[in-house]
């Protein structure tokens, strides 16, 4: 959390004629500790904590993609290394960019 704090007391710095700065985050718990809010207070509102939603891995198309990578490729490898391993990598990813493409040609035309 101090850390985090540390960066708020440099935006206000960096700042001094914003009335209200406003600061987009994740859900990590340094954003939102006692510690945090209490500094947070002590600003009297100049400075506006905005949270994203929580993590939601099923809307995100390219968390999708690294699940079916994970599946295909990566788990349960038999490479010998990491160049192989990196080889089957691209072909998964070279495959599925080709599907990709397909698909929305045949949308297209």
């Amino acid at each position: 959390s101090m850390l985090f704090i540390m960066l708020l007391h440099k935006l206000r710095k960096a700042y001094p004629r914003a009335k209200t700065i406003h600061v987009i985050l994740d859900n990590f718990k340094i954003h939102s500790s006692e510690i945090t809010r209490a500094v947070l207070a002590s600003f009297d509102g100049r400075i506006r904590l905005h949270f994203l939603p929580p993590y939601c891995p099923q809307h995100n198309k390219i968390e999708r993609l690294w699940l079916d990578l994970h599946a295909e490729v990566t788990r349960n490898h038999r490479c010998p290394n990491i160049t192989a391993l990196m080889l089957q990598v691209h072909r998964f990813l070279k495959r599925r960019s080709s599907d990709a493409l397909d698909r929305y040609l045949k949308q297209a035309a």
